[in-house]
């Protein structure tokens, strides 16, 4: 009984071995490309600061046979091309699932300060855009069920809001 065992046992992992070898060869890094940002609001933090907040909409796809999560993105927001926000949103629990072979929408905060908010609406009088750069790094996990864990992924990302997006958030917020 054991002979026939060890020999399943050998069959099976000559069988499968070249396989979970190659499938972890051709693992495809997930492509992060930026949707478009809303502006909702104003947001009154502790200590005590007031920011209005932009939502910047990650299109994340996953070319993989299986799902991964995004843990965690970090990094910076560089708004005009000159002013730096810092990015630090973690998921909330095991993170965010991406289906495989999908894409998957994922929602990154970025709070502007109200001085900031109100020099970029003045700097953009002219403009009906603000540019903004979305970059840095985000942790995933591969697969539900071995959790393999990877670490900074690069995001490097453009994308613009409209003055009159800040604007409205400035007004409702006050």
């Amino acid at each position: 009984m054991l002979n026939t065992r060890s020999r399943f046992a050998t069959l099976l992992v000559a069988t499968l071995l070249p396989g979970l070898l190659g499938a972890a060869g051709c693992t495809k890094k997930p492509t992060l490309r930026i949707n478009h940002a809303e502006v909702s609001g104003v947001r009154l933090g502790l200590p005590p600061s007031l920011g209005v907040v932009m939502t910047v909409v990650v299109d994340v796809h996953n070319p993989n046979s299986y799902d991964v999560a995004i843990r965690a993105m970090r990094g910076q927001c560089v708004m005009a091309e000159r002013y730096t926000l810092p990015v630090d949103f973690q998921a909330p629990g095991e993170g965010v699932w991406l289906t495989a072979n999908a894409t998957t929408p994922i929602r990154v905060p970025v709070t502007i300060p109200v001085d900031l908010a109100v020099n970029l609406v003045r700097e953009a009088y002219t403009t009906p855009q603000i540019n903004y750069r979305l970059t840095g790094k985000a942790d995933v996990t591969a697969t539900r069920t071995f959790k393999v864990e990877k670490d900074d992924y690069s995001l490097d990302e453009r994308g613009s809001i409209t003055r009159e997006q800040v604007e409205s958030a400035m007004r409702l917020g006050f």
